[in-house]
């Protein structure tokens, strides 16, 4: 038996049943299934019913942006950050390599002699 038999075999089946309800039970599952239907679409509302309405979000929208927004900080980080270790290498570089030796780089005095010709 397949899918289409069997569901052809229990919808035979409940049209069976429904036929021999009274009419009162009748009429109460009809309204149920009229209140079940109207929650069901109300919950089930499409993306576009939202457009304008900007004190509620469609949480698909948000589901979808937010990895792209993390991806975007992300890559920002990243070369903010390849930026900053490259301009110390070239600070450390341009220090390393300049006509001042290296024992005046560490020496407080220089530090102090430094600012005093600066002054002058």
């Amino acid at each position: 038996m397949n899918e289409r038999e069997f569901a052809n075999k229990i919808k035979h089946n409940l049209n069976y049943g429904t036929s021999r309800l009274n009419a009162h039970v009748s009429t109460r599952l009809k309204k149920a299934r009229e209140l079940a239907m109207a929650a069901a679409q109300s919950v089930a509302e499409p993306a576009y019913s939202y457009a304008g309405h900007s004190e509620r979000m469609h949480p698909v929208a948000s589901r979808t942006w937010l990895p792209f927004a993390l991806i975007t900080l992300t890559l920002l980080g990243a070369l903010y950050w390849q930026h900053e270790v490259n301009h110390e290498e070239n600070l450390d570089v341009a220090l390393l390599t300049s006509d001042l030796p290296f024992n005046a780089l560490v020496d407080q005095n220089f530090q102090v002699w430094l600012d005093r010709s600066s002054q002058h």
